[in-house]
């Protein structure tokens, strides 16, 4: 996931896979979510990655951080706060939110949620760690030809709405 415009990630998908075809390249797919995950320092806990969709919807996903390794335990998502904090409640660990999300639901969060929950107020996603994120795609092999490099987006375009709105 790439944070922008429905065209400007389009027009950034295309320059990259531009790039890998002539020059006979892999490419590879760092999220958003993904990006903020590598802020937390903790070795052993879940990292809750969120992104404000507005109206009490959120962008998600859930990490699981074992020393140096992350790994992804549920898909990319658009939900609700609440659906998002009934799965939380099942987790065992300590709870890190990573992304704006944690602090704007900061007081709801900690209402409904009883393990160890800590927010990671400086977390954004930066250059630093969409590369960390990479080196470690990279180094497991987790690589794209640039035919199969899509956009993810987890919300509909504005013409997708309307159009299904009238249908």
């Amino acid at each position: 996931m790439v944070l922008g415009s429905f065209t400007g990630i389009r027009i950034g998908l295309s320059t990259i896979k531009a790039f890998c075809d002539a020059k006979g390249k892999p490419c590879i797919s760092v999220s958003a979510l993904e990006a903020l995950a590598y802020t937390v320092n903790e070795d052993t806990c879940y990292i809750c990655s969120m992104i404000d969709a507005k109206h009490s919807n959120i962008y998600y996903s859930i990490f699981e951080k074992n020393g140096n390794t992350y790994t992804k335990i549920n898909d990319f998502k658009f939900d609700n706060i609440d659906n998002l904090l009934l799965v939380l409640g099942s987790l065992k660990k300590k709870i890190f939110f990573a992304g704006n999300c944690g602090i704007l639901y900061k007081d709801v969060i900690k209402s409904y949620l009883k393990n160890d929950i800590f927010f990671e107020e400086d977390a954004f996603v930066s250059s630093k760690y969409i590369g960390l994120a990479a080196f470690d795609k990279f180094s497991n092999g987790d690589v794209l030809s640039s035919n199969t490099l899509n956009a993810l987006y987890l919300k509909k375009s504005n013409a997708e709405e309307t159009l299904e709105a009238k249908s």
